[in-house]
Protein backbone atom coordinates (compact mmCIF):
# COMPACT_ATOMS: atom_id res chain seq x y z
CA UNK A 1 0.00 0.00 0.00
CA UNK A 2 1.56 3.48 -1.26
CA UNK A 3 1.57 6.38 1.54
CA UNK A 4 1.81 9.85 0.78
CA UNK A 5 2.70 12.66 2.92
CA UNK A 6 1.68 15.82 1.48
CA UNK A 7 1.54 19.66 2.42
CA UNK A 8 -2.12 21.18 2.58
CA UNK A 9 -3.05 24.73 2.63
CA UNK A 10 -5.47 27.21 5.03
CA UNK A 11 -9.24 27.67 4.08
CA UNK A 12 -8.43 30.99 2.42
CA UNK A 13 -6.30 29.46 0.10
CA UNK A 14 -8.47 26.70 -0.29
CA UNK A 15 -10.77 29.70 -1.69
CA UNK A 16 -8.53 31.17 -3.96
CA UNK A 17 -7.14 28.23 -5.60
CA UNK A 18 -10.72 26.05 -5.77
CA UNK A 19 -11.39 28.15 -9.31
CA UNK A 20 -8.57 27.48 -10.63
CA UNK A 21 -8.95 23.52 -10.07
CA UNK A 22 -12.60 24.04 -11.32
CA UNK A 23 -10.87 25.31 -15.13
CA UNK A 24 -8.17 23.56 -15.50
CA UNK A 25 -10.37 20.34 -14.98
CA UNK A 26 -12.27 20.98 -17.12
CA UNK A 27 -9.50 21.76 -19.87
CA UNK A 28 -8.01 17.85 -19.02
CA UNK A 29 -11.39 16.39 -18.54
CA UNK A 30 -10.16 15.24 -15.09
CA UNK A 31 -12.11 13.12 -12.43
CA UNK A 32 -14.89 15.25 -10.84
CA UNK A 33 -14.10 13.29 -7.28
CA UNK A 34 -10.48 14.44 -7.36
CA UNK A 35 -8.80 15.07 -4.14
CA UNK A 36 -8.32 19.02 -2.63
CA UNK A 37 -5.34 20.64 -3.92
CA UNK A 38 -2.04 19.29 -2.35
CA UNK A 39 1.57 19.34 -2.64
CA UNK A 40 3.16 15.88 -2.51
CA UNK A 41 6.28 15.73 -0.76
CA UNK A 42 7.18 11.95 -0.18
CA UNK A 43 5.82 8.39 -1.54
CA UNK A 44 6.21 6.09 0.75
CA UNK A 45 5.41 1.95 0.29
CA UNK A 46 4.48 0.11 3.03
CA UNK A 47 5.78 1.52 6.27
CA UNK A 48 5.86 0.28 9.68
CA UNK A 49 3.25 3.19 10.48
CA UNK A 50 3.65 3.60 13.57
CA UNK A 51 7.41 4.15 13.26
CA UNK A 52 6.14 7.20 10.76
CA UNK A 53 4.24 8.66 12.87
CA UNK A 54 7.05 9.56 15.92
CA UNK A 55 9.50 10.20 12.98
CA UNK A 56 7.39 12.94 10.94
CA UNK A 57 6.37 14.18 14.43
CA UNK A 58 10.42 15.07 15.99
CA UNK A 59 10.65 16.32 11.77
CA UNK A 60 7.36 18.52 12.00
CA UNK A 61 7.98 20.20 15.33
CA UNK A 62 10.14 23.20 14.51
CA UNK A 63 8.91 23.77 11.07
CA UNK A 64 6.18 27.05 11.39
CA UNK A 65 3.59 27.92 8.88
CA UNK A 66 4.75 29.49 5.17
CA UNK A 67 4.07 30.59 2.30
CA UNK A 68 4.49 29.66 -1.77
CA UNK A 69 3.59 31.22 -4.78
CA UNK A 70 1.94 29.72 -7.86
CA UNK A 71 2.95 29.93 -11.26
CA UNK A 72 0.77 29.71 -14.42
CA UNK A 73 2.87 27.24 -15.41
CA UNK A 74 0.65 23.86 -15.96
CA UNK A 75 2.40 20.17 -16.13
CA UNK A 76 1.19 16.63 -16.48
CA UNK A 77 2.71 13.47 -14.52
CA UNK A 78 2.33 10.62 -16.18
CA UNK A 79 3.65 8.53 -13.13
CA UNK A 80 1.22 9.64 -11.13
CA UNK A 81 -1.32 10.58 -13.35
CA UNK A 82 -2.28 14.23 -12.14
CA UNK A 83 -2.31 17.91 -13.61
CA UNK A 84 -0.06 20.24 -11.48
CA UNK A 85 0.59 23.75 -10.62
CA UNK A 86 3.96 24.97 -10.50
CA UNK A 87 5.23 26.73 -7.63
CA UNK A 88 8.05 29.89 -7.40
CA UNK A 89 10.16 30.01 -4.85
CA UNK A 90 10.19 26.93 -3.45
CA UNK A 91 12.83 27.32 -0.84
CA UNK A 92 11.08 26.53 2.21
CA UNK A 93 9.03 23.50 1.07
CA UNK A 94 12.13 22.27 -0.50
CA UNK A 95 13.85 22.22 2.93
CA UNK A 96 10.85 20.49 4.97
CA UNK A 97 10.88 17.32 1.53
CA UNK A 98 15.00 17.03 1.73
CA UNK A 99 14.89 16.69 5.68
CA UNK A 100 12.04 14.27 5.57
CA UNK A 101 13.61 12.36 2.88
CA UNK A 102 16.85 12.33 4.62
CA UNK A 103 15.41 11.55 8.27
CA UNK A 104 12.85 8.91 6.76
CA UNK A 105 15.77 7.01 5.03
CA UNK A 106 17.96 7.17 8.54
CA UNK A 107 14.86 5.41 10.30
CA UNK A 108 15.19 2.86 7.49
CA UNK A 109 11.74 3.77 6.43
CA UNK A 110 12.12 4.49 2.25
CA UNK A 111 10.37 6.24 -0.13
CA UNK A 112 9.80 4.67 -3.51
CA UNK A 113 9.64 7.57 -5.90
CA UNK A 114 13.09 9.03 -7.11
CA UNK A 115 13.63 12.52 -5.34
CA UNK A 116 10.51 14.80 -6.37
CA UNK A 117 13.04 17.55 -8.15
CA UNK A 118 10.28 19.73 -9.10
CA UNK A 119 7.56 20.41 -5.97
CA UNK A 120 3.87 21.39 -7.73
CA UNK A 121 0.19 21.60 -6.61
CA UNK A 122 -1.69 18.40 -8.00
CA UNK A 123 -4.74 19.97 -9.03
CA UNK A 124 -6.66 17.01 -10.69
CA UNK A 125 -7.01 13.27 -10.97
CA UNK A 126 -6.56 11.94 -15.12
CA UNK A 127 -7.62 8.49 -16.04
CA UNK A 128 -6.34 9.34 -19.81
CA UNK A 129 -4.42 12.14 -21.53
CA UNK A 130 -5.47 13.72 -24.50
CA UNK A 131 -2.56 14.17 -26.80
CA UNK A 132 -3.33 17.35 -28.14
CA UNK A 133 -3.60 18.48 -24.11
CA UNK A 134 -0.18 16.89 -23.46
CA UNK A 135 2.00 19.21 -25.92
CA UNK A 136 0.09 22.65 -24.87
CA UNK A 137 0.48 22.35 -21.23
CA UNK A 138 2.36 25.27 -21.20
CA UNK A 139 -0.16 27.45 -23.64
CA UNK A 140 -2.75 26.96 -20.46
CA UNK A 141 -2.51 30.05 -18.90
CA UNK A 142 -4.80 30.71 -15.79
CA UNK A 143 -5.93 34.49 -15.68
CA UNK A 144 -7.01 33.86 -11.66
CA UNK A 145 -2.98 33.13 -10.88
CA UNK A 146 -1.91 36.72 -11.22
CA UNK A 147 -3.54 39.24 -9.26
CA UNK A 148 -2.72 42.76 -9.43
CA UNK A 149 0.16 41.45 -11.68
CA UNK A 150 1.55 39.12 -8.99
CA UNK A 151 1.39 35.53 -8.37
CA UNK A 152 -1.05 34.36 -5.86
CA UNK A 153 0.08 33.36 -2.65
CA UNK A 154 -0.96 30.19 -1.08
CA UNK A 155 -0.38 29.71 2.56
CA UNK A 156 0.75 25.97 3.68
CA UNK A 157 -0.51 25.05 7.65
CA UNK A 158 -0.83 21.38 7.67
CA UNK A 159 0.94 18.00 6.78
CA UNK A 160 -0.86 14.97 6.73
CA UNK A 161 -0.31 11.33 5.79
CA UNK A 162 -2.43 9.78 3.44
CA UNK A 163 -3.74 6.40 2.16
CA UNK A 164 -5.50 6.71 -1.29
CA UNK A 165 -8.45 4.49 -1.40
CA UNK A 166 -12.02 4.90 -3.40
CA UNK A 167 -13.60 5.84 -0.25
CA UNK A 168 -12.69 10.12 0.43
CA UNK A 169 -12.84 9.39 4.16
CA UNK A 170 -10.16 6.93 4.56
CA UNK A 171 -8.36 9.54 2.46
CA UNK A 172 -6.58 11.27 5.50
CA UNK A 173 -4.80 9.13 8.40
CA UNK A 174 -2.84 11.64 10.68
CA UNK A 175 -2.63 15.20 10.34
CA UNK A 176 0.24 17.69 11.70
CA UNK A 177 -0.70 21.02 12.04
CA UNK A 178 2.81 23.38 11.72
CA UNK A 179 3.52 26.12 14.56
CA UNK A 180 1.82 29.45 13.78
CA UNK A 181 4.10 32.32 13.34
Amino acid sequence: MKYYIVALFDDNSYESITPIQRNISKKFRANRNSPMPYIALEIIDNPNIEKLYTVIDKIIKPYKKFKIELCDDVSVNESMKTVNLSIVNEGYIKKISRNLRDTLSLHGIYTTEPEISDLSISLANVNSFNKDNKKNTNDVACELIKKNGKNLTLKVNALEIWKISSNKKETSIKSYQLRAF
